[in-house]
């Protein structure tokens, strides 16, 4: 028992060393726990604002591929037109080439003079029209 006394001491200051490094080291783990913890809820926030984002996204691509189809098949039709116009202007412009109008209005001034006032009263009338839809079309 007098052994137990004088090592009481000694038993003592190891439980309190013991004692002390167990709860260094528990609230060490605890700081550690709450970080990870903290970090968990902050990255599943993160991830639910990149999945709204990534939506948001998805959406906007497939909105400008929409946009796009549409303004290649108007830049296609707009082609299309272009070139029917190319060949008229063409086709026209052979006329002319075939033709010497200046010598045939001196000629026959009562052949041609009609014609043409007519051909330009129509060309005028059509810029007229297109000048009216392209003012209305303006105007909604």
């Amino acid at each position: 028992m007098l052994g137990l006394i004088k090592a009481m001491p000694l038993i003592l200051v190891v439980a309190g060393g013991a004692y002390a490094y167990h709860t260094t080291t528990v609230s060490k783990a605890e700081a550690k726990i709450a970080r990870l913890e903290t970090n968990a809820v902050i990255l599943k926030e993160n991830a639910a604002k990149l999945e709204i984002a990534f939506e948001a996204e998805k959406t906007a691509r497939e909105q400008s591929e929409k946009n796009l189809e549409i303004q290649l098949k108007a830049v296609g039709e707009l082609t299309e037109k272009n070139t029917a116009m190319q060949v008229e202007m063409d086709d026209y412009l052979s006329i002319f080439k075939r033709h010497d109008l200046t010598k045939l209005a001196r000629v026959k001034p009562g052949l041609i003079e009609p014609r043409i006032n007519n051909g330009t009263k129509k060309v005028f009338d059509a810029i007229e029209k297109d000048s009216e839809e392209v003012e209305n079309a303006d105007s909604n």
